[in-house]
């Protein structure tokens, strides 16, 4: 063991220059790309992370490779330029970042209520609803069958006219809860058109009132 890591330890008479290129030197490259594109420390690093927290890299990430060919563009960009997957591993592994995040997240872009989940919004509706199944925590998965579903995670079995059991999707109920709320809206612009004639009689009747 003992000559297993002095062997590790460069000669200090004739030393090697790929030895002397330690994993810390790597690091500060990092650590100086994060400090030129701005990114939060905090999103910073791989890792297993809740879906928010990893919502938050993957807009952080867009951002950062934003800010980088903008300043290429402008030519204020002063250090090595990285590659695109550089700076993705900035924030997660590549392999992770194409198998999850540009898998899942671009499509939550249409489902206002999960941006407003993942960005942890004080508007945000509670887990259940969003998610249509109560769960402690929610992953990958859930986001992906999620999505596949059509914006929920219940799904809910019925009956056909002929008896057979037929599955209720999460697309067929978000175009039920849209008629809902189209019908809803309906009934209240009728009420709001009610009450304006009945603000114009009650008005035309004062006025004739006053003629007298």
């Amino acid at each position: 063991m003992s000559d297993l890591l002095t062997s590790q330890i460069p000669s200090s008479s004739n030393p090697s220059p790929s030895k002397l290129l330690p994993a810390p030197l790597i690091s500060s490259h990092k650590q100086e790309l994060i400090t030129h594109l701005g990114i939060p420390a905090h999103l910073t690093g791989t890792g297993d992370v809740s879906l928010p927290l990893a919502y938050q890299k993957y807009r952080a990430f867009l951002i950062a490779f934003q800010t980088f060919e903008d300043m290429v563009k402008a030519n204020t960009w002063t250090i090595a330029r990285p590659t695109k997957t550089n700076i993705i591993e900035l924030f997660v592994s590549k392999s992770f970042f194409h198998s999850h995040y540009k898998h899942c997240f671009p499509k939550v872009a249409e489902y206002e209520d999960m941006v407003l989940w993942l960005n942890e919004d004080e508007d945000r509706m509670c887990n259940v609803d969003v998610w249509g199944v109560k769960k402690n925590v929610y992953t990958f998965t859930d986001l992906a069958l999620w999505l596949e579903n059509g914006g929920t995670l219940e799904v809910e079995n019925r009956h056909d006219d002929d008896g057979k059991s037929k599955v209720k999707k999460g697309k067929e109920k978000r175009k039920e809860k849209v008629k809902v709320k189209e019908k809803r809206k309906d009934k209240g612009m009728e009420r709001e058109h009610e009450k304006e004639k009945e603000k114009r009689r009650h008005k035309k009747k004062n006025n004739s009132q006053k003629l007298k």
